[in-house]
């Protein structure tokens, strides 16, 4: 095994996803771009955690491609169901497309 050095990407239909969820009785709590779910839940602050020069700046390259736009910040895309739970989540604070779904 080769965690986290795999790719194990797969085009998903979001809307078809969010509509089985809500037939099998689920609530879409969120949906957003992999970028704000990230920078929402803090990623930056666990960043600026790190004291070692190389680990952070190998960090830093490792987050540009996580939430940069023209690489995976946008094209990847985090939804949430619930079932039974009425919270708001933070993943969704900075962005929620919910509607576009």
């Amino acid at each position: 095994m080769h965690l986290g050095k795999q790719d194990i990407t797969a085009h998903v239909d979001f809307t078809q996803v969010a509509e089985a969820a809500d037939q099998a009785g689920f609530h879409v709590a969120g949906y957003c771009n992999q970028a704000s779910f990230l920078l929402a839940n803090g990623l930056l602050s666990l960043v600026e955690q790190l004291n070692d020069e190389r680990q952070l700046l190998q960090t830093k390259q490792a987050v540009k491609q996580l939430i940069q736009p023209s690489e995976m910040g946008e094209l990847f895309k985090v939804i949430a169901l619930t079932k039974g739970v009425d919270l708001a989540l933070t993943g969704f604070q900075l962005q929620d497309k919910r509607a576009s779904l």
